[in-house]
């Protein structure tokens, strides 16, 4: 019973923060220099929200409900903040828009990230961490490649 009422607590608690983020009217211009510390929030919040979930799933292991149930409810607040910033960021466009950024996303920012990064970490002599990262580049890979063919699916069928 205690974790159903805590999930009714967290569901609303990130609908409130989503839905008063932005009163209607009270959008404004935002400059580039805004528009980019909107952007360094989001992906703060997304990672303490990611976070804050495995601490409560570690505290929940360890049979520390009050602790795991006090990082649950954090993490989903956090939640709520990314989907404010997410908002005024525009980050959702239309499925083929969010298609093409998430095939963008795979190849440009991940795909050449773990590549760097192995080629780093092998250079360093960190050999095992540079596998990790390489394997990670394949799944990445994978991931653009789906993303690409959903977004000629999503095209074709209009």
């Amino acid at each position: 019973m205690r974790q159903v009422r805590t999930m009714v607590l967290i569901a609303g608690i990130a609908a409130a923060a989503a839905l008063g983020c932005c009163p209607a009217g009270a959008e404004e211009a935002m400059s580039p220099a805004g528009r980019e510390a909107v952007r360094v929030a989001m992906m703060n919040e997304a990672l303490t929200f990611a976070k804050y979930k495995l601490f409560a799933e570690h505290a929940r292991k360890a049979g520390k409900t009050e602790l795991a149930d006090l990082m649950a409810v954090t993490s989903n607040q956090e939640y709520g903040h990314f989907l404010r910033w997410a908002a005024m960021y525009g980050l959702v466009g239309t499925d083929v828009q969010n298609l093409r950024q998430a095939a963008q996303d795979e190849l440009n920012d991940d795909m050449q990230l773990y590549t760097r990064l192995a080629s780093e970490a092998d250079a360093r002599g960190e050999k095992t961490l540079g596998d990790h990262f390489r394997a990670i580049e394949l799944q990445e890979q994978g991931h653009h490649e789906k993303f690409e063919q959903a977004v000629e699916k999503a095209l074709n069928s209009k």
